[in-house]
């Protein structure tokens, strides 16, 4: 391992890997930065674009590495990880973003000692806006995580929460970017019923979501007491939130939230 400043690489370029390399590589030193991945011309371009280095080889990418994140499809990883376990030194950290590869069956391919973190990411990041929930596992010291820490704090907000919700995490963050540009087409769509040009419509919607979202962050108040506060007695807004109330708006999102996770856990036990 490198002394002195953390280096990190990056095994897989694809959506959420070329993201989190392109936020990395605009906030530090690229060349404390490396990839790679199993299609050249994908890891070609990611380099020209960031100045990032392309390893030769996974267990080239892994010597290099203090931190190594793994932003693969569920079903590579475990070929990944059996094919770099031998460049893995007691001090890599594994940083897992495949949705539903548990840490029990990382630690199956790398040993119990190995310092792994499975991290539940989403599509926001791609616009630095995301939400990263990260599961330490046993070996992970308080150092340790901070650097994972600082790592997904480029690309949005980090939580840690105990492996037992990432289920839970992945119904809710990590599938609910769709529910929300669900809820933005269907804000858009009455927009343009009631005669609102659709590109007109999509903006007014997709800045209403942006905006409410980050008055919940930035206030630190309840969203009912928020909503309360919009909702004046007789008024517009009251005439809205009960068709919503009425159709059971907050119980059929509660469900979907429900049905992703529950979804997740059977994923995950194939």
């Amino acid at each position: 391992m490198k002394s002195g400043k953390k280096t990190i690489g990056c095994f897989g370029a694809g959506n959420m890997g070329g993201a989190i390399l392109s936020r990395l590589a605009a906030g530090m030193d690229p060349g404390l930065l490396a990839l790679y991945d199993i299609d050249a011309g994908r890891a070609s371009a990611i380099s020209r674009k960031t100045g990032i280095a392309a390893s030769p080889s996974p267990e080239d990418l892994v010597r290099k590495s203090d931190v190594v994140i793994i932003a693969v499809k569920p079903d590579a990883v475990a070929t990944v990880l059996g094919a770099v376990k031998g460049a893995v030194s007691s001090e890599t950290i594994i940083v897992s973003i495949a949705a539903g590869v548990g840490i029990g069956s990382m630690e199956k391919i790398l040993g119990g000692q190995a310092k792994i973190v499975r991290v539940m990411p989403n599509t926001p990041s791609m616009v630095g806006e995301g939400m990263s929930v990260l599961a330490p596992n046993r070996n992970i010291d308080d150092d340790s995580l901070l650097e994972v820490e600082q790592v997904f704090s480029k690309i949005g907000r980090v939580l840690v929460l105990p492996e037992k919700l990432m289920d839970a995490v992945t119904g809710l963050s990590g599938s609910g970017p769709a529910y929300v540009f669900t809820f933005i087409q269907a804000l858009a769509d009455g927009g343009v019923k009631l005669g609102i040009p659709r590109d007109k419509a999509l903006v007014l919607a997709a800045q209403t979501v942006l905006g409410a979202a980050k008055y919940v962050l930035e206030s630190g108040e309840d969203p009912m007491a928020l909503r309360g506060k919009v909702t004046s007695p007789g008024g517009t807004t009251i005439e809205g939130i009960h068709v919503l109330e009425r159709s059971g708006f907050a119980g059929i999102v509660m469900d979907a939230v429900e049905k992703a996770a529950q979804k997740s856990q059977r994923l995950g036990e194939k």
